[in-house]
């Protein structure tokens, strides 16, 4: 059969079409396991900038920022790997004055050590009981006792925990596909002690290359409203759901009226577990007591960009 000229630019669009749809496919059904894998001796420096503002209705706002770079080693051992963060400066701003104090200094030389297993798990984190000790020297001891809910070291490890499974440890050995979506409840503690859940839907959201290998987008939402649950359904697969922290049992009063909400986006490299780039934001809002003032209700909205260089 001879093809007319009209026919032939239909038949080559109608390839052209079926192309794309092919190789939207490919990308879409393409198989993603996530290793744990950097690579012994691996280092390279983490800068991280935050900004923080804090709305205290009538006691006013304040807005922090800060900028921190920490030195990252990753080293093989007998039993797992050992992961040392070494910082190597920090700043701090608030409300465009730049603040010197002793904390800064303690946060600057604060070296922590995670401990993982040989598949990347986080087992136990060494380190701040030297930090927690400067604090206690530098705070008056009713301050200190105040900060105790939260300036503590298993606090602080089941933060670093958390953190850890959120960013890594939930994905290892997880299988999944560009497109895939799944849903979790998550605990998270408050600034003043408390714990609340909320309710986090991660996509796996395509794949791009970053540096001599291919990464994966990942972004995530999150909202503690009971009434934003249906609008976070997802599709539940693999076995990435995992609770990313222990709960820690606490009742308070303030629980009731705290509410947290945010997204990430992430861009990581899966047989590696390395990330290349990361942007979160989280709004907070709770009552918070206030040497002096009491209870107030206060809204914290905290901005984090990382940068990694290799």
């Amino acid at each position: 059969m001879k093809l007319t000229s009209r026919c032939k630019k239909h038949w080559l669009l109608a390839m052209f079409i079926v192309l794309l749809s092919s190789n939207a496919t490919s990308e879409e059904n393409e198989d993603i396991k996530f290793s744990f894998a950097p690579g012994d001796k691996t280092s390279f420096i983490q800068k991280l900038t935050t900004t923080k503002e804090k709305d205290m209705a009538e006691k006013g706002r304040q807005l922090d920022e800060s900028i921190s770079t920490t030195k990252i080693t990753m080293t093989k051992t007998k039993n797992g790997w050992d992961l040392l963060a070494e910082p190597q400066s920090i700043s701090m701003m608030r409300n465009g004055q730049k603040i010197d104090n002793p904390i800064l200094s303690l946060l600057s030389s604060a070296v922590i050590k995670y401990k993982l297993d040989s598949d990347g798990n986080i087992i136990d984190v060494e380190g701040y009981e030297a930090f927690i000790d400067g604090i206690s020297k530098q705070v008056p001891p009713q301050v200190f006792q105040q900060l105790s809910p939260v300036l503590n070291v298993e606090a602080m490890k089941a933060k670093e925990v958390a953190e850890w499974n959120g960013r890594i440890g939930d994905y290892i050995g997880a299988e999944v596909e560009i497109g895939d979506s799944f849903a979790a409840t998550v605990p998270f503690q408050l600034p003043n002690g408390s714990t609340i859940n909320y309710n986090v839907k991660t996509n796996i959201s395509g794949v791009e290359p970053c540096s001599e290998n291919k990464c994966v987008r990942i972004d995530q939402v999150y909202d503690s409203k009971a009434d934003s649950v249906a609008k976070m359904s997802g599709e539940m697969v693999s076995n990435v759901t995992k609770v990313l922290a222990p709960e820690i049992e606490k009742s308070n009063k303030d629980n009731t009226t705290a509410s947290i909400n945010g997204s990430v986006k992430r861009l990581i490299d899966p047989s590696t577990m390395l990330i290349y780039t990361e942007e979160s934001v989280r709004v907070i809002s709770m009552n918070m007591n206030i040497p002096g003032a009491g209870s107030i209700p206060m809204k914290m909205t905290e901005t984090r960009q990382y940068e990694f260089l290799y």
